[in-house]
């Protein structure tokens, strides 16, 4: 029991800093971005990027030459935004599961790891993995769906001289990992319930 105690303050101050983190970081990234977006608004001939010459489908990149150049501001910034969106949202529910974990370790770091609460916890732990799962598979396809998008804009048939490229497919593949994860985040929630019981019983016994 002290072992446990000891372990879940370690964890508690942990989680405590990462929280901290997470805020400290999406408030740079939002400030970053509207400072951008301003500066695009006063001088729209500004350039606010130089990753324009480069196009990433997952672990494929392809770099251009300057005379490719085909995401604007405002392109660059859309998707810029859309990212945040999504990084926001899917962050979001990470501080919520992170609140539900030091929630999880309170009663631990009091000796009482069967608390009643501890169960609830991380049945809400196993929903949020869901929207988590939801995100970063609509992440991905919005990934591919730019990337072909400038694709398109610079014609990359043009780009190959000898014509050996007939054509390029990008393939979305849903990762479905997070089902499994829920599933198995609900199984032990019912693990600890079933132990709140005997805890319970135990106690009513003495």
């Amino acid at each position: 029991m002290e072992k446990l105690t000891k372990t879940a303050k370690n964890l508690d101050t942990f989680f405590k800093v990462l929280q901290n983190i997470i805020k400290v970081a999406m408030i740079v990234v939002v400030c970053v971005l509207l400072c951008l977006t301003i500066a695009n608004a006063v001088n729209p001939d500004a350039v606010i990027a130089n990753g324009s010459y480069k196009i990433g489908i997952g672990s494929l990149s392809i770099n251009l030459t300057e005379e490719y150049s085909v995401a604007d501001n405002n392109m660059i910034l859309i998707y810029a935004w859309i990212a945040a969106g999504l990084a926001i949202v899917a962050v979001a529910a990470i501080y919520y599961a992170i609140g539900q974990i030091r929630k999880i370790l309170q009663p631990m770091m009091e000796g009482n790891p069967f608390h009643h609460t501890v169960s609830e916890n991380i049945r809400k732990m196993a929903f949020v993995s869901i929207v988590l799962g939801i995100v970063a598979n609509v992440a991905s396809y919005l990934e591919t769906l730019s990337a072909l998008n400038m694709l398109e804009q610079i014609n990359i048939q043009e780009l190959v001289k000898d014509g050996k490229i007939e054509s390029v497919t990008a393939n979305f593949n849903m990762d479905v990992t997070f089902i499994v994860v829920f599933f198995l985040l609900l199984l032990v929630s019912y693990i600890f319930r079933y132990g709140e019981t005997l805890q319970k019983q135990v106690d009513e016994t003495l």
